[in-house]
Parts: structure tokens; sequence; C-alpha cells
């Protein structure tokens, strides 16, 4: 697992870093977890690596949030493993300890936006770009895209 958390919703089976091929909860079901998280069942729309954004859509599919799918989200969420394309797994909404995917040289504590890449943020605008308010870096990255530690509080997509 990529990171140390673990339910404490009391449901039997949750695991935060197993996907399935088959789905073993009903999709939207929200489990609370350690430092402060909360996760919501979904399945995943395309493949996703560690620490991408995601678009959730109100059948709670999930895909990488890019400047153009951006505009299908219901909710925004984090995967904390791997996914291939349709299975089904947790993906963290909100709490301490979430990684988040950021271009290379993003700052800690800056605004974040959509890019173009799917399921990656930056600190820096482009055309059509969305801002994504609600998560803070921790640190700031280095000279590659990367998987971050964050905090999310409720992130969620506003205008610019």
């Amino acid at each position: 697992m990529s990171n140390t958390h673990f339910p404490i919703t009391p449901m039997a089976g949750v695991k935060f870093d197993t996907p399935t091929d088959t789905a073993q909860f009903a999709l939207g079901t929200i489990c609370q977890g350690s430092d402060g998280t909360e996760w919501v069942y979904v399945q995943a729309g395309a493949a996703l690596v560690l620490g991408d954004c995601v678009g959730i859509t109100e059948d709670f599919v999930a895909t990488g949030l890019t400047l153009t799918t951006a505009n299908d989200a219901d909710r925004l969420g984090f995967a904390q493993v791997a996914f291939s394309s349709g299975q089904y797994g947790w993906v963290a909404l909100r709490g301490s300890n979430i990684k988040c995917r950021v271009k290379a040289s993003c700052a800690a504590d800056a605004q974040l936006w959509t890019t173009a890449s799917a399921g990656v943020l930056d600190d820096a605008t482009a055309a059509n770009a969305e801002k994504v308010d609600g998560i803070v870096m921790v640190a700031a990255n280095g000279a590659a895209t990367a998987a971050v530690e964050c905090k999310a509080s409720w992130p969620h997509l506003r205008e610019s």
C-alpha cells in the first residue's frame, strides 16, 4: 500500500489498497478512514495511477481529471493506488496524508489548477483551466511530475 490509511467505519472487507475486477460494494458507498480521510467506492472509467486527481460522475465512475473532463465531474477524489480501466475500488475524498499528482516544480500551499494531463494538477494556469479548491500540497514538488503529500478538505472545482 502506498500510504498507511485504514478503514475505521465498521464494514467487513474494506481494503483501500486493493482494486478488484468485480464490485464488492455498491458504487457510491462511503467509508471513513484514518487521518480524517473519507473514501468513496467507484469504478475506474480509465486506467488510474497513484495520486491521480479524479473526476467522479453521478454514477460513481472515476476518470483522471483534465481541462476537458472537468465539466463532467460531480465531485473530486484522489486515487491512492493504481486501477486498471473498469476495476472497482476506493478513492479518497478528503483527509491528511493523501497523495496527489502535480507537475514539476509545483509550489507548496499554492492554488492548484486542472491541466491537459489526465489526473495531474499544477500551480500554473492554462487556457480553459479551472481552479481546484480544497487541496493543499504539504511540500513543493521536485523536477518531475509526481504524487506528493497533500491535505484535502472537500476539494471542488471553481471556474476562474
